[in-house]
């Protein structure tokens, strides 16, 4: 019975560290691409869903890693099974801001959106910490001068 509880105990924890070093693994493939950062998304058009993402609307925001490439943003969510949205971004539809009391969760206390219009048309919303306000504007840096603070303020 005791070589049962301790055979048992290794295979939980093998499963366990394989599935830390599959992560590990994972995040370091899109740490390739570029400097990544946290976020979390949401898409703000009518219909509650992005091309090939699956639902994904405010009720259903996970924190999720990104990374800038040329002008597709490349978010990847899930930690032991990640899921790779690919968001090719036509512009950005405004300024970046900070966000409202309770939009948005788990990042830092005042948490940067911006809102981007993809090719086909559709509008998603990301969101960052602030201290990764240039990675959250990627090549639409201009987007972020409005959350800049002049020195002294």
């Amino acid at each position: 019975m005791t070589t049962l509880l301790l055979v048992l105990a290794m295979s939980v924890a093998s499963a366990a560290l394989a599935g830390i070093a599959l992560s590990g693994w994972h995040r370091h493939c899109l740490s390739k691409a570029g400097p990544t950062f946290a976020c979390r998304c949401w898409s703000l058009t009518d219909s509650g869903s992005a091309p090939g993402s699956g639902r994904w609307n405010r009720s259903n925001l996970r924190r999720a890693r990104a990374v800038w490439v040329h002008d597709v943003l490349l978010i990847q969510r899930g930690r032991l099974f990640p899921r790779l949205l690919v968001l090719p971004v036509r512009l950005p539809d405004d300024s970046m801001r900070f966000a409202e009391p309770g939009e948005v969760s788990g990042l830092t206390a005042r948490p940067l959106v911006m809102e981007l219009r993809l090719d086909d048309g559709s509008l998603v919303a990301v969101a960052a910490a602030s201290r990764d306000r240039t990675s959250l504007a990627g090549p639409f840096l201009a987007a972020a001068i409005a959350t800049f603070t002049p020195r002294g303020h």
